[in-house]
């Protein structure tokens, strides 16, 4: 049996955490040895340029009777009607509870429920999104496995010299982050700066956030965001919205919720906090217990042995309605799309900035170690 990791295929400037997990997982399951794991884009020839891990990528015309697919909920209807005949197996995972029903144009809520309905598991991301599962489909609750996703703490950690600096990502609930922040810029005092965190890459976002003291989160609806984390465990107060996947981890001090929309609370907030931190030094030793609970609960470790329950699960259970795959005759099946010549070319220079950057700091490195690049 082979893993095979169906993903949608965001544009080339398009930073998209659930594509990241689903490199991160494929890579962890190869990487140990558990099992063989490969990613299928959506387009054919897709590579998402922001994964730190390199990937096994396939087309579906490389599938074998013998591969478990593993569909992303938003996708789940579509494919599971088109895997029906073919008769792969699959699950599906739900990286956001709150899209259960998305489902492409076609598709009715009776394929929706089908997918689930013949999925072999339901992979969930966090407690929310298992709650949220089990809302719709509580016959199928037993086929919920939980998993997690990790967060590298060489790159997000409290390592770096704090300045008084809000971040914040202007592109979550964008209304409600431009009015905090003209509210904001009006009342606080002047050595204080306000700075949004968008269009950089992982070790540019990791570098601000070590410089921040307070993120601001606007989450919308997400299964676990993952930039409140980030952010908290590089020293940061965390004030927001948690979004709903975030409750599992949205604990005081490291973080401050904020009912969604109360925007004069959300500003007052904030004003608490900088009176507090402008007369302190950067002691980071009331977030430290806080901290190190993140770092135990997105491990690679944890993402690792969850991964491995999810894979032994596989081998041991058959659920009803799943059908065996054809012992003879397997007929290739189409699910990707052909690659859009403006998305290929949009990639290509992605990827060329990508190694441009690697090998300036490839060449910083040598510098400082006084060794040729």
């Amino acid at each position: 049996m082979r893993l095979v990791y169906f993903c949608t295929s965001p544009r080339a400037n398009e930073h998209a955490g659930g594509v990241k997990v689903i490199y991160d997982h494929s890579s962890r399951l190869n990487n140990s040895g558990v099992i063989a794991s490969a990613i299928m884009h959506e387009r054919r020839g897709y590579e998402y340029p922001w994964a730190e891990h390199a990937a096994h990528l396939i087309s579906d015309r490389e599938l074998r009777p013998t591969d478990h697919l593993v569909l992303p909920e938003i996708k789940a209807a579509q494919l599971a009607r088109i895997l029906a005949p073919s008769r792969l197996k699959y699950s599906i995972f739900v990286q956001n509870g709150y899209y259960l029903r998305d489902r492409d144009g076609g598709c009715t809520d009776g394929d929706v429920d089908h997918a689930y309905q013949n999925a072999s598991a339901i992979l969930s991301i966090s407690e929310d999104t298992s709650s949220l599962i089990s809302l719709h489909y509580p016959h199928l609750t037993g086929r919920i496995g939980r998993v997690f996703c990790s967060v590298d703490g060489s790159v997000f950690n409290a390592e770096g010299k704090k300045r008084n600096l809000i971040t914040y990502m202007p592109r979550k609930n964008g209304a409600h982050a431009a009015a905090v922040v003209f509210a904001l810029k009006k009342r606080l005092p002047p050595s204080w700066e306000i700075r949004g965190i968008d269009g950089m890459n992982e070790g540019e976002v990791a570098a601000l956030l070590k410089e921040s003291r307070i993120f601001m989160s606007f989450s919308g609806l997400e299964g676990l965001g993952l930039p409140p984390v980030e952010a908290a465990l590089c020293g940061n107060y965390v004030i927001g919205y948690h979004g709903g996947g975030g409750r599992e981890y949205w604990a005081s001090p490291n973080f401050e919720e904020i009912a969604v929309g109360d925007l004069g609370a959300f500003v007052r907030r904030v004003e608490g906090r900088v009176r507090l931190l402008s007369g302190s030094a950067d002691d980071l030793v009331e977030l430290e217990p806080g901290m190190a609970r993140l770092r135990a609960h997105f491990s690679q470790e944890s993402e690792l042995a969850a991964l491995k329950r999810f894979v032994d699960k596989l081998k041991v259970d058959a659920p009803r309605g799943a059908t065996a795959p054809p012992a003879v005759g397997f007929a290739p099946i189409r699910l990707q799309k052909r690659m859009r010549l403006g998305w290929w070319l949009a990639l290509r220079r992605v990827r060329a900035r990508k190694r441009a950057l690697a090998k300036a700091r490839c060449g910083l490195a040598a510098a400082d170690s006084g060794s040729p690049p």
